[in-house]
């Protein structure tokens, strides 16, 4: 079926990122439903799509009549039945926690038409187990955005084991439709692909902050102006192809050894969240962020991550 064919979405949970996702279905003329347990939570998203949206239009990515007509799209609800009773895909986006992952599909499995496709944006728990409380786990898919998801072009559709052919490539149409750059994960592993390589880069990076090799500044500016600055026009295959397999060959045997192969969070890392640091949501955490406003800070983020996004949509514009 095509994408048209996505009229009516349902987001649960109105967090950081379901009101994200539920913007960029609203932007592209469907309409949403947005559900959350906590009135707050639904207040919030409201104020966090109204701020979403002024960003966007900054940018020049939208007018005054688009921000008008996609807040009319957007509708708020406190009953899980009356936001998903006639919704053609139900997206969940509650936290991490299966437990709390199963009780909602398990509603889901009650309210939501038969025929919806029923996503999870899990960062990386089993979409098998997930679908396991559903009658018909075909129709369940993963769907994993990257924050903040009405910027990050990325969304991975991860199989489980047991969804179906249709429920994918329905899944990856709809959100190629809605200006996605959506890649299919074949395999229900931990992680699926984004997440996995970002952790192996991420602890690597601690533990050369734990040595001592460099200070966190100096760590960040090595990723942003040496490989971070050609993965986004080259990925890691076509870069090593570009180096020569022979020399890339070369390198990755003797510095295997080297790289640390820990399994737990770093000691640099498990000091600072026991010490409550958790980083600009209380004023401190790599680096210190005190009397700093997370409002202003999330803007200058999102309008760099806008400005990288011009020059990605233009150099890979077909």
């Amino acid at each position: 079926m095509e994408s048209s064919s996505f009229t009516t979405i349902a987001i649960v949970g109105a967090g950081t990122m379901g009101y994200g996702i539920g913007t960029v279905y609203a932007a592209d003329g469907r309409t949403v439903r947005l559900y959350d347990a906590s009135t707050e939570a639904l207040e919030q998203a409201r104020t966090n799509i109204d701020t979403a949206l002024a960003t966007l239009a900054d940018a020049g990515r939208l007018s005054a009549d688009d921000r008008s007509a996609i807040t009319e799209r957007i509708s708020y609800h406190e009953t899980i039945e009356e936001a998903v009773s006639d919704a053609d895909l139900v997206t969940e986006a509650v936290t991490e926690d299966l437990e709390i992952k199963h009780e909602v599909f398990t509603r889901l499995n009650r309210y939501a038409p038969a025929n919806a496709i029923l996503a999870t944006n899990t960062s990386g728990l089993s979409i098998t187990d997930i679908a396991s409380v559903v009658d018909d786990p075909g129709r369940v898919v993963g769907t994993h955005w990257f924050n903040p998801p009405h910027i990050v072009p990325l969304v991975e559709v991860v199989r489980g084991d047991q969804t179906s052919d249709t429920t994918v490539s329905r899944t990856y149409d709809l959100l190629e439709a809605v200006g996605k750059e959506p890649v299919e994960v074949k395999k229900d592993i931990p992680g699926f692909i984004g997440n996995r390589i970002q952790m192996a880069m991420d602890f690597e990076a601690w533990s050369l902050l734990q040595k001592g090799v460099a200070s966190a500044e100096d760590i960040d500016r090595a990723v942003r102006a040496g490989f971070g600055f050609r993965v986004p026009v080259l990925g890691v295959f076509k870069k090593s192809d570009f180096t020569g397999l022979d020399v890339y060959e070369e390198v990755m045997s003797y510095l295997l050894k080297e790289i640390d192969r820990g399994t737990e969070p770093t000691e640099s890392l498990r000091s600072l969240v026991e010490d409550g640091h958790y980083g600009v949501k209380t004023g401190h955490g790599v680096y210190d962020w005190e009397g700093a406003d997370f409002d202003q800070l999330a803007d200058e983020r999102d309008q760099q991550l806008l400005a990288m996004l011009d020059a990605y949509e233009e150099a890979f514009a077909e």
